[in-house]
């Protein structure tokens, strides 16, 4: 009983969560994203969740006057382990790289997507904003509630770009 109490009182605790938020300042300096998915999976449900990202990402890019170059999807996993190369004919002075990795099951069905934005530097990379979303059940369900979401959290760290822009 003692130990059902401790529970349920701790359970009740208010939490304090990570912050995840981009202000202008530290967003400041910077004029084009470079995006791209990292898959750890061959589920076809969960890798569809790149198209729809880099769609909301030039969207949310021109709004705030960045330019935007999508490198598409690799796998990792399956022998590759490599991001796409920078493409030689980029025109950004000081970009920021997003990545999103997906990792999902089948069977039964869940899916997780991992965003980063950074920047690179000598000793690495300055992650500036992360979040992700994890999600199970309807593959499709999956597919468009974590992509969808993942954009509407993607939102006001556009907005920080821009008004620092």
């Amino acid at each position: 009983m003692r130990f059902a109490l401790l529970f349920l009182a701790l359970s009740l605790s208010p939490a304090t969560a990570q912050e995840r938020v981009l202000t202008a300042e530290r967003a400041s300096g910077y004029d084009g994203i470079i995006s791209q998915c990292v898959t750890l999976t061959r589920e076809s449900f969960a890798n569809d969740m790149c198209a729809p990202l880099a769609t909301s990402v030039a969207g949310m890019a021109s709004k705030a006057g960045l330019k935007h170059r999508h490198l598409g999807l690799t796998e990792w996993g399956f022998g590759t382990d490599v991001f796409p190369p920078t493409p030689d004919d980029l025109d950004f002075i000081a970009p920021l790289n997003l990545t999103f990795y997906i990792r999902a099951t089948a069977g039964p069905n869940s899916g997780m997507i991992w965003a980063s934005l950074y920047r690179e530097v000598p000793e690495g990379r300055l992650v500036l904003w992360e979040d992700s979303g994890i999600g199970a059940g309807e593959q499709s369900v999956i597919r468009d509630g974590l992509s969808t979401g993942l954009a509407r959290k993607l939102e006001p760290v556009f907005d920080a770009l821009a008004e620092a822009n």
